[in-house]
């Protein structure tokens, strides 16, 4: 039985410790581009986003910026975010983990892409909030999440990396108890890499 809590603890350090290799094997496949295309319908023309765990910044960041989108990219890991702005110079990187996000910026959006489900179960309940508390009133929120409550381990350059998940009804009852009304859920996307998506709007 893998030791989930050590595992957890060492996540952040392992993308620290491979963010080339891990951004020279990611996957080139833009399977991403249909969800990030409803998000930006739910944003201002020049909106403001947060890409939260962005990584490397492709393709998320890229994508967002190719659309006229005012774009911050937040990631935990300084190597990854060095490899972002070597890509992107003109968007705002800042390095923080997301469990201690305090910014003095409220966003048209905030969009979390297999960065949000690193966290533990209380950690996801407490970064929700986190993340309305930088929304604008009418902000959105695109997360990946996992298709059922629990814990998982998955790869990162042949080390566990941790992962888990609420059960999808209580994302959207933490949710609703801070304004969004437009929640969808999609659960294991064929279509988008086999993701499970979500994707809410306030008001």
């Amino acid at each position: 039985m893998p030791n989930l809590k050590y595992i957890h603890s060492r996540t952040v350090q392992i993308y620290e410790r491979h963010a080339h290799a891990w951004d020279d094997h990611r996957p080139r496949t833009f399977f991403e581009k249909g969800w990030l295309d409803k998000f930006i319908k739910l944003l201002p023309s020049e909106g403001r986003v947060l890409d939260v765990g962005c990584g490397a910044g492709e393709p998320i960041t890229g994508y967002f910026l190719e659309q006229g989108l005012r774009v911050t990219g937040l990631d935990a890991s300084p190597k990854m975010l060095e490899i972002s702005k070597s890509r992107f110079p003109n968007a705002t990187w800042i390095a923080m983990d997301m469990r201690n996000l305090k910014l003095d910026t409220k966003f048209d959006g905030i969009v979390s892409w297999d960065g949000f489900f690193h966290l533990n179960q209380e950690e996801q309940r407490q970064v929700l909030l986190l993340f309305a508390d930088h929304l604008n009133l009418e902000g959105s929120l695109l997360l990946t999440i996992g298709h059922e409550s629990g814990e998982v381990t998955g790869r990162v350059e042949g080390e566990e990396v941790y992962h888990s998940s609420l059960d999808p009804d209580e994302y959207k009852t933490i949710l609703n108890s801070v304004g969004f009304e437009n929640i969808e859920i999609k659960l294991v996307d064929e279509s988008c890499g086999f993701h499970s998506i979500l994707l809410a709007k306030r008001g």
